[in-house]
């Protein structure tokens, strides 16, 4: 009888929670019942071939990382300088930036980790594939209002709204969670975060891609930062999988530090 109540108690919570979603969750994500023409069931792909070309898969160009110097301020300026400090120290030295190494570091590192990213047009849509963890951002470019930060659930990507300046895709992005690596190790983001990002080809080489970033954070740097990246193009690999916990064997301390091998037999 104790497991038939165990049930019974087991489907009740799950019911609630369901109409709770229904009644809460689901107004709030449709904001009005609206259906944007991302969604919408009459679009038209034609206007895709006006777009420029990002088929293939971009490479981060190492080495090819311009840009200034963050000013930092308060917390985040005190934060860095003992991180140096350590590194100076002890080469060795790991930034400690998240819980275990497969999870993901989230907007803005999702656009350089060291794998590759792959571009999906759709109409009103562009979807970005980080080979790394699998992970998986979106950008929406079919003209929805931007909502208010207090509107959304802060989350490692965040709220990506996009347009058009020629073949330029500008595209702005809040509601990323708080404490996620901003530009270099040791920098992390507030929950005011606004990032800014200019895509677009070289026009001498249609095989290289450049990104340049802006960073404006009220509570962690006292003016914009301003950092640009370059991609390669190539038309001839595609995506694998990525199972981090199939091969994890970078194992974290509480400290952040990663365990040698030794240490985990």
């Amino acid at each position: 009888m104790k497991y038939f109540s165990l049930i019974r108690t087991t489907c009740f919570s799950y019911f609630v929670i369901f109409l709770s979603a229904q009644l809460f969750g689901v107004a709030a994500n449709a904001q009005d019942d609206v259906v944007y023409p991302a969604n919408a069931e009459n679009v038209s792909y034609a206007e895709l071939d006006q777009l420029p070309d990002w088929r293939g898969l971009w490479f981060p160009a190492f080495g090819q990382v311009g840009g200034g110097d963050p000013v930092l301020i308060g917390e985040a300026k005190t934060i860095w300088e003992m991180h140096q400090a350590r590194l100076a120290a002890d080469s060795n030295y790991e930034v400690p930036e998240t819980a275990n190494n497969c999870e993901p570091d989230g907007f803005p590192y999702i656009m350089n980790f060291p794998y590759s990213l792959e571009f999906l047009f759709t109409p009103g849509k562009i979807t970005v594939i980080q080979e790394a963890l699998m992970q998986v951002r979106r950008i929406f470019t079919d003209g929805r209002p931007m909502p208010s930060r207090e509107e959304l659930d802060p989350n490692y990507f965040g709220y990506s709204r996009g347009h058009w300046e020629g073949d330029t895709l500008v595209v702005t992005t809040i509601g990323t969670q708080a404490g996620q690596r901003l530009g270099r190790p040791g920098i992390t983001n507030s929950d005011q975060l606004t990032v800014t990002e200019r895509i677009y080809l070289d026009p001498e080489n249609e095989d290289q891609l450049h990104l340049d970033f802006t960073f404006e954070d009220p509570k962690v740097l006292a003016e914009p930062w301003h950092l640009t990246y370059t991609y390669s193009r190539d038309r001839t690999w595609e995506q694998i999988e990525y199972i981090c916990s199939q091969n994890n064997r970078h194992i974290l301390d509480a400290d952040g530090q990663t365990l040698p091998p030794e240490e985990l037999r």
